[in-house]
């Protein structure tokens, strides 16, 4: 009686006759490499749709925004970079993706600091 070999035994045992085959020849030809090409494909489509039956048995994911604070709400501008500014001084390791500040809305200005402070609370 036969056993049954899944998908990813047989990926394997491929993998392992390329790198066996490299070895003795020295240089991948290029049906070798068209293979290789093939079998990672296989793999990445295979492993995506892992992911995606583990994200389906979590369920939606639920986000709730915070609303800004009062005291950020009623600044302008320029006060908010100059506090984001204080930010960088009292803590130098502080980073954001965003360092050209004139493509930012005011209201991200407000979140990104409200951000920061409240992770500088929970770290002080």
């Amino acid at each position: 009686m036969k056993t049954k070999i899944d998908s990813m035994e047989i990926l394997d045992a491929l993998a392992d006759e390329a790198a066996r085959y490299e070895v003795e020849e020295g240089k991948p030809t290029a049906q070798s490499l068209a293979a290789a090409s093939r079998y990672r494909g296989f793999i990445d489509d295979r492993l995506a749709a892992m992911r995606r039956a583990d994200l389906d048995t979590l369920g939606p994911s639920q986000i709730e925004r915070r609303s800004l604070r009062d005291d950020l709400l009623a600044l302008g501008r320029d006060a908010l970079i100059s506090r984001l500014s204080g930010l960088y001084d009292r803590y130098p390791a502080l980073g954001f993706a965003h360092r050209n500040l004139k493509d930012i809305t005011d209201d991200d200005l407000r979140a990104m600091i409200q951000d920061a402070e409240s992770a500088m609370e929970h770290v002080s």
